[in-house]
């Protein structure tokens, strides 16, 4: 196995050099930098660099983890609640990964804790769906109503796939007093 692995590396370097040498001399070798290269050369200056709009550098950071930079970003003015084309704000991703401490530190800085995304899923039915008990806890420790409906008719009980989130979840809407309405399953 290992000399097969080994022979297709060396065919692959091959072929590369072989790709090189056929560049060399190639029209698109001869032909140099073109004209915006060769002005920005001429007057020294630097290339542009690509900028990404704050909100998905943003989410961007909480997707990582990076607590450090979401703060850095929320001090220059990122909204806690921007949401993507889906609707997904960063907390409902923190919810989606399981990253409690994501979930608590934008929960802290003010991120909505009922905002839909685009079919009406709050943080609570992403981490329902996704059996995230203790996100879950949290979410309705900090207001999070479980007796938010999505685009489906769905509740976060609804959703919910395991069996000590839907106790959970059937608990506190008996405690939100949503009534007995809500606890269609």
């Amino acid at each position: 196995m290992a000399a097969t692995d080994r022979s297709r590396s060396e065919a692959a370097k091959q072929r590369r050099q072989d790709q090189l040498q056929r560049w060399q001399g190639s029209e698109t070798d001869l032909t140099g930098p073109g004209p915006r290269e060769a002005a920005a050369a001429a007057t020294g200056a630097r290339r542009a660099r690509v900028r990404f709009a704050q909100g998905a550098v943003f989410m961007a950071a909480c997707s990582a983890g990076d607590r450090e930079e979401v703060a850095a970003l929320l001090r220059q003015g990122a909204d806690v609640n921007h949401a993507n084309i889906d609707g997904l704000t960063a907390l409902h991703q923190a919810c989606i990964d399981e990253n409690a401490e994501m979930v608590q530190f934008l929960v802290e800085s003010g991120s909505d804790v009922n905002r839909g995304d685009n079919e009406g899923w709050t943080p609570l039915h992403a981490a329902a769906s996704c059996g995230f008990i203790q996100i879950a806890k949290y979410l309705i420790e900090h207001g999070a109503r479980v007796g938010v409906v999505n685009s489906e008719g769905e509740l976060p009980l609804d959703v919910a796939t395991e069996d000590a989130m839907e106790r959970l979840l059937k608990a506190e809407i008996k405690k939100q007093g949503e009534g007995e309405n809500a606890l269609h399953s």
